[in-house]
């Protein structure tokens, strides 16, 4: 018998990829949310009917989470949610524990190897696999913390922290802020980086990316640390954030300190109509911007220091 805790929370639509994100960072297993598949009379609706504008979202938690301390996070996450996406944009609704006989190892199905660049594989530690010639894998579990690629916000990053590595201005040492499982630093670490620190405000994120390291052979070149960022002493030739756009643009002082000279940022966990914004803040920086994906509602930034 397994048992598992839940919040239910109700969402406008289109912030649905936002709380996700959100309740990830908080250590979610995983997330469910209505849709509209079906017609009136039990049928699959052929087409679609258009979703409602609200839907409620559950997401599961281990049994030692604290459900009270999430519901106090997610309330002290919704003015930023409001500021995205309008007022009154979610709410919290209920609060469960949940028996369950056969989830915990169901839910793995839904859960394989995944291509994410043209080097770039993220497989969860149980299933096997094969790497072909010059193809980097990186092992990591979802559920562990936010970032394990299966996420638009992480895929892109990926794509981005690869093409950096692919030309001439390989980076050396990289920070990873607001690490989470590691993924972000590990995959630069494994594609040539001598140097990596992650950080993250929490100390069971810190544990699990250094963990991670681990597992994927890097911890010679990957530490993770709970440390913040003015306390950070050294300069980066790169550093990645994937985290909300609003953060990006407060610590943007703080961020840009830490960057070498012609060095870059990889900024990611922006909603596309907020891109633009965050081109701008970084411009005051002296970072331009060199290259822009967008995957669904989200967007990340490939931004360069040109020498002075």
């Amino acid at each position: 018998m397994t048992r598992w805790k839940s919040i239910t929370v109700e969402t406008r639509r289109e912030a649905v990829d936002a709380v996700s994100h959100f309740f990830t960072t908080q250590g979610a297993l995983g997330m469910a949310y209505d849709e509209q598949l079906y017609g009136p009379d039990g049928d699959p609706a052929d087409p679609l009917p258009p979703p409602d504008e609200v839907t409620h979202l559950t997401a599961y938690f281990p049994w030692d989470a604290d459900l009270a301390s999430l519901k106090g996070e997610f309330l002290e996450f919704l003015p930023v949610l409001d500021e995205s996406f309008g007022p009154d944009s979610g709410s919290f609704v209920s609060a469960s524990e949940i028996t369950d006989l056969g989830w915990a190892e169901k839910w793995k199905e839904h859960f394989k190897p995944q291509r994410v660049g043209r080097r770039i594989t993220v497989r969860p530690s149980w299933e096997p696999y094969r790497a072909g010639p010059g193809e980097v894998v990186l092992i990591v579990d979802p559920g562990q913390a936010f970032g394990t690629g299966t996420h638009e916000t992480t895929r892109m990053c990926l794509r981005l922290i690869e093409r950096l590595f692919s030309s001439r201005l390989s980076p050396r040492r990289v920070l990873d802020f607001g690490t989470g499982t590691g993924i972000l630093g590990i995959a630069a670490a494994r594609l040539g980086a001598e140097e990596t620190l992650g950080t993250d405000i929490d100390p069971k994120a810190v544990e699990t990316a250094n963990e991670n390291a681990r597992i994927n052979g890097v911890s010679d070149r990957f530490r993770a640390k709970n440390i913040p960022l003015p306390s950070i002493r050294q300069r980066f030739d790169l550093i990645a954030a994937n985290i909300l756009a609003e953060i990006l643009v407060d610590r943007k002082r703080e961020i840009a300190s830490l960057c070498t000279p012609e060095g870059h940022l990889i900024l990611s966990g922006i909603l596309s109509e907020k891109g633009d914004w965050v081109v701008r803040e970084y411009a005051t920086e002296r970072f331009v911007l060199e290259d822009r994906i967008e995957d669904g509602q989200w967007t990340a930034l490939l931004l360069g220091r040109p020498a002075a």
